[in-house]
């Protein structure tokens, strides 16, 4: 008897060409929608600060990891302008919920990111080495690229 319903389920939608739900679901107008902007959340794996950023490091599709970095200036208001921050952290509750970054488009360019954490001394942070000097992949960066 269940099998049947569950093959009467499939035999609706299939009918139905699953357009009727879509349809539906396109009729929101939410401001986020019709604004421009495109939200791309990241799973991060580890975040490293760094004197000149934070470098949020993601798996990339299932070959690897990559690394996005995110200069110090994002994260600071200068109090000359009046200008919003390209750069949040937010800080997460507690838990197993692990880090995550929002990557904000607008009309295909990076507007602003913002970092979903744990705090500083959750295991998802680490530390730059002293020896190693990345301050170049920090300089001018202005896009965030996620490769899959």
């Amino acid at each position: 008897m269940k099998r049947t319903g569950f093959i009467c389920l499939l035999a609706v939608l299939a009918l139905a060409g699953g357009g009727a739900l879509p349809a539906f679901a396109q009729e929101d107008a939410s401001p986020v929608k019709n604004s421009g902007f495109y939200v791309l959340q990241v799973p991060v794996l580890k975040i490293y600060s760094h004197s000149k950023g934070y470098i949020a490091e993601y798996r990339k599709n299932f070959m690897g990891t990559e690394k996005v970095y995110l200069p110090l200036e994002w994260f600071t208001r200068n109090v000359d302008t009046k200008e919003p921050l390209k750069g949040e952290i937010v800080k997460l509750r507690d838990g197993r919920v692990m880090p995550y970054m929002s990557i904000y488009y607008k009309d295909g360019k990076t507007d602003h990111v913002r970092l979903y954490v744990q705090g500083y001394n959750h295991a998802t942070w680490g530390n730059v080495s002293p020896g190693v000097n990345l301050d170049d992949n920090f300089n001018g960066v202005e896009e965030i690229t996620i490769v899959h």
